[in-house]
């Protein structure tokens, strides 16, 4: 891979996670691939690392960077770390015990349940061992569940004297910065204020809890109250980190901007997600078929929540204009349905993970995307822009994307609203108008040359070549 050109300030970068960035089936390894690929063009693969916090006894493929596995704390370190970090008050903790949990240059703090399941100072101490042999100029620490260990540390953007207990330092990181991802917080808020609040405050890293900690994470008398407990936890972590790190990034723009009020002082941006030209993204020949296509797997709630609302809710208002309609369903166990799509008639066909996305999304009039909650920018969504593809959502379901009808999105709240929005999707008039202002919002705001000029203005690196701006090829009516 050629390593491309550099300005001199940054030559080599580390980034920090507890997710798996391999395989890239759903939105956050996208992102962290995204970045990860980006670096290695940037700087050479042999000066990108992955600092990965997970599994040391399984196989993982190959990549082109530089891998360090980390092994993540076991069960009683995490049990203790609970109790310690998120049970406890800070000043019951007995002397000892969770040694520097919850200590920063601020007092003494509880963590969110995210952090603490990852909270070690072990773990820690290996991390920052591994930082220091690397030494890279760019460090990137993925959201505050990895953040944490930098405020510990007890060094601010201002003040890198500081070192953590037990290790040293000897080298002057050049820029280190937090990837926030989401407003954790948000999605949890709005989570409980939907009827029923579903949702796993484990999140993305319910899936490094012990299984006993998984089940009593789903029982229903417990997941929402510790809903409640977990948004004020780290709402509280995603102000209080900012400050330690040069620069804090999140996916979506209204994002940045609410933490940005909420931080005054820290220097808060956008960092958008980095994806691939699809291999014929500027071809599209509608001919009027009604025909949607909803993707999302079903072991993200919010997806689930969304498509079951819709095929409950929205079936009487829909059919009626669009008699003939014609829902896909797509993602990682999907196949198994929902009891909810039984009263359509056969018009939701639930297909599971298919390897072939883009001869799904052709015949379709536009992607459906009727989520209620969540935050960021859905990845599906820009997929979708850069297909040429429409979207008809609810407001939930293209957060984080600018305009409407002008970036090729359809937008409803009510059943009534959505039925009208796609029975204008399969005008194929209408279609063409969609499918070209969907691409040009993708040329202009979401396209890797755009992005990437973005990643390095962030990440400190040379500017890459000017965007294309190859005319889209409309439909054939």
């Amino acid at each position: 891979m050629d390593a491309g050109t550099n300005d001199g300030t940054i030559s080599s970068a580390v980034f920090i996670t507890a997710t798996e960035p391999e395989p890239r089936k759903y939105g956050k390894p996208v992102v962290i691939g995204g970045i990860l690929d980006h670096l290695c063009e940037r700087l050479g693969p042999d000066n990108v690392h992955l600092v990965l916090v997970g599994r040391a006894d399984i196989q993982r493929p190959d990549v082109p960077y530089r891998r360090h596995v980390l092994s993540k704390p076991g069960t009683v370190e995490q049990a203790t770390s609970v109790l310690a970090n998120v049970v406890l008050p800070p000043r019951f903790r007995p002397a000892g015990f969770g040694q520097a949990a919850g200590e920063h240059a601020g007092g003494r703090y509880r963590h969110p349940l995210q952090e603490a399941v990852l909270h070690s100072p072990a773990l820690g101490s290996r991390i920052f061992s591994a930082v220091d042999e690397i030494q890279a100029d760019l460090e990137i620490w993925d959201t505050v569940r990895m953040g944490q260990y930098v405020l510990e540390r007890g060094e601010t953007a201002r003040d890198r004297s500081a070192l953590w207990p037990g290790t040293s330092f000897g080298h002057q990181v050049k820029r280190r910065i937090l990837y926030a991802d989401d407003l954790f917080s948000e999605r949890y808020d709005a989570m409980l204020k939907e009827q029923g609040g579903s949702g796993n405050p484990g999140g993305e890293f319910a899936k490094l809890l012990p299984g006993p900690a998984k089940r009593l994470l789903a029982s229903p008398r417990v997941h929402r109250p510790l809903l409640r407990l977990e948004r004020d936890l780290v709402a509280a972590s995603e102000t209080r980190q900012p400050e330690y790190f040069d620069g804090t990034y999140l996916i979506s723009p209204e994002e940045t901007a609410r933490l940005q009020s909420k931080v005054p002082g820290a220097n808060i941006g956008t960092l958008p997600p980095l994806l691939r030209e699809p291999s014929n993204s500027r071809v599209r020949y509608y001919t009027g078929a009604p025909e949607f296509t909803f993707i999302g797997g079903f072991d993200y709630a919010p997806n689930r929540d969304g498509l079951d609302w819709f095929l409950k809710e929205c079936r009487q208002a829909v059919q009626q204009v669009l008699p003939n309609v014609v829902i896909n369903v797509v993602g990682p166990g999907t196949d198994a349905g929902l009891p909810s799509g039984e009263a359509w008639g056969g018009a939701v066909r639930f297909l599971g993970w298919v390897d072939d996305l883009d001869t799904v999304l052709n015949g379709s009039a536009a992607l459906l995307s009727p989520l209620r909650t969540g935050s960021g920018v859905k990845i599906k969504v820009l997929e979708a822009l850069a297909r040429a593809l429409p979207v008809v959502g609810t407001p939930a379901g293209v957060q984080g994307i600018d305009g409407n009808e002008s970036s090729g999105l359809l937008v409803g709240q009510t059943p009534q609203d959505l039925a009208a929005a796609m029975l204008r999707a399969t005008d194929p008039i209408r279609n063409q108008q969609l499918s070209a202002a969907a691409r040009t919002a993708w040329d202009t705001k979401y396209s890797p040359a755009v992005v990437r000029r973005r990643y390095d203005d962030i990440f400190g690196l040379a500017r890459p070549i000017p965007p294309e701006t190859r005319p889209i090829q409309l439909p054939r009516l």
